[in-house]
């Protein structure tokens, strides 16, 4: 049995295995470390549980939790997993995970789903009372810079893959989290895969009673690809990198939000806000290379560069968004009364007049069967120690879609007749031989893109050469 933990400290583990495997156990001071190595064809179950924490979570403590399990109902598996929990400083308590996964499913029509979770929260207190800490309220109760609340999380989610190379790492302590995966679910030359579906997901959240910060990450990809790294850290910031590189759908979005700080001096507060920056990527199949990077504190920073191009009918939409708002409320005796930040330059609060600041930036990418993007933004809501600093924002988005294609037929086309369908592509009102060759030299988006069905003029259910010769028939009448 192993020597028992100090009384304000947990530790749980639990290990199922099925098939061949070794693991061992070895206790050091208050520490447990476990391996697992498995080599087998055949159905496998292997799961792990791992909890820690000390004092109370909600009021001065903190907890960490990992979990993950690996099953198969055939193939050919081979994992190394190394976990170790513990330590002779429980308010430095550290949980530790390694893992390297290789499946191979064959031409046993077997899959493998795979799951990983973990999470650390945190919290500051003053002092140690029973009562749990409210970090968003105001008044004394929970001024102090010293109370604080931190909570961080990141998951991985493997459904029914044929073919899987895996590479995890896990980090996690009080107010610290890291958590990187690498996976490959392309098959190997020449043998046949169906697709994988890969998702992750990550939220980081701390804040104190004048100040939060959040952000989070979704990313789901089905199909096979090359290249599938996630690295999240949330600690003092967050920090989000990813890069995708296959074809198959993906879904990914990222979210970035600062919410605001509030100062009491001599009865007067001062609220200055919010900065949000969202990114967000959507393809149904085709071949995709994507790197984004963001640093998620006060100020924000981004980078992405995107390369698509479609396979068949599918195609691509992308978007980019930053708001700084900052506000200055002098002159305020109560913190019950804010005024709104979309209130403008003349908004009062008790008569007062408040300062107000707003900046907004954004690009869209819309139904494209290739695109080169590559953007920058950085945001600052400048707040200073008295929240007269400028609002700073840049950003820059570069974007190359085909040649071949004219993006502004999508601001001029329009549908005289009103039967659904987009004859007019020059917006002179009318069908002219200008509308055909608009038509022809952009065939080939236009037939391909999330709006085809509209330039489907014979209604056959495709964009095809007959439309163009309908389109001159119509000409000619």
């Amino acid at each position: 049995m192993l020597r028992p933990l100090i009384s304000r400290a947990i530790l749980f583990l639990f290990i199922i295995l099925v098939s061949g495997f070794l693991f061992c156990v070895s206790p050091v001071v208050s520490e447990v470390s476990v391996t697992t190595l498995i080599d087998t064809v055949g159905m496998t179950h292997d799961s792990s549980t791992i909890t820690q924490g000390y004092g109370n979570p909600y009021v001065n403590g903190s907890s960490q939790l990992f979990r993950d399990s690996t099953m198969t109902n055939g193939g050919a598996l081979t994992l190394s997993k190394a976990v170790s929990a513990g330590g002779k400083n429980y308010e430095n308590g550290l949980v530790d995970t390694q893992k390297i996964l290789s499946y191979d499913a064959a031409t046993t029509g077997s899959h493998l789903t795979a799951s990983e979770y973990t999470i650390t929260t945190t919290a500051r207190g003053s002092s140690d009372n029973s009562t749990p800490l409210c970090t968003l309220a105001s008044g004394d109760s929970a001024s102090s810079s010293s109370n604080r609340s931190f909570s961080a999380s990141a998951s991985l989610d493997v459904i029914t893959a044929n073919t899987l190379q895996l590479a995890s790492r896990t980090r996690i302590s009080p107010e610290d989290l890291q958590y990187s995966v690498s996976a490959n679910t392309s098959s190997p030359a020449g043998n046949y895969s169906s697709p994988a579906i890969v998702a992750t997901s990550f939220n980081y959240g701390s804040g104190t009673a004048s100040d939060m910060n959040m952000a989070s990450d979704r990313s789901k990809v089905s199909g096979l690809f090359d290249l599938f790294n996630r690295v999240y850290h949330g600690g003092t910031s967050a920090t989000i990198q990813a890069q995708t590189g296959g074809s198959g759908m993906v879904n990914s979005r990222t979210i970035a939000e600062h919410t605001y700080d509030s100062r009491n001096t001599t009865g007067q507060t001062e609220w200055t806000g919010t900065a949000v920056y969202t990114s967000t990527l959507l393809t149904n199949g085709g071949n995709l290379e994507e790197t984004r990077s963001i640093t998620a504190d006060k100020t924000t920073s981004s980078q992405r560069l995107i390369s698509y191009n479609a396979n068949g009918s599918t195609s691509m939409q992308t978007d980019e968004r930053m708001v700084a708002v900052k506000q200055v409320r002098d002159g305020v005796n109560t913190s019950t009364d804010p005024s709104c930040v979309f209130g403008g330059s003349t908004a009062t609060v008790n008569g007062t007049t408040a300062s107000y600041q707003s900046v907004s930036a954004s690009s869209q990418v819309m139904g494209v069967d290739s695109a080169e993007i590559e953007s920058f933004g950085h945001m600052d809501i400048g707040s200073g120690n008295n929240g007269t600093a400028p609002v700073i924002v840049h950003y820059k988005a570069d974007i190359t879609s085909p040649v071949e294609f004219d993006a502004s037929i999508l601001q001029k086309m329009t549908d005289p007749n009103n039967d659904g369908k987009y004859e007019d592509l020059n917006g002179n009102g009318k069908l002219d031989m200008q509308d055909l060759v608009l038509l022809f030299r952009n065939f080939d988006w236009l037939s391909k893109g999330n709006i085809s069905s509209r330039f489907d003029y014979n209604n056959n259910g495709r964009v095809d050469f007959a439309d163009l010769t309908l389109a001159f028939r119509d000409i000619q009448k």
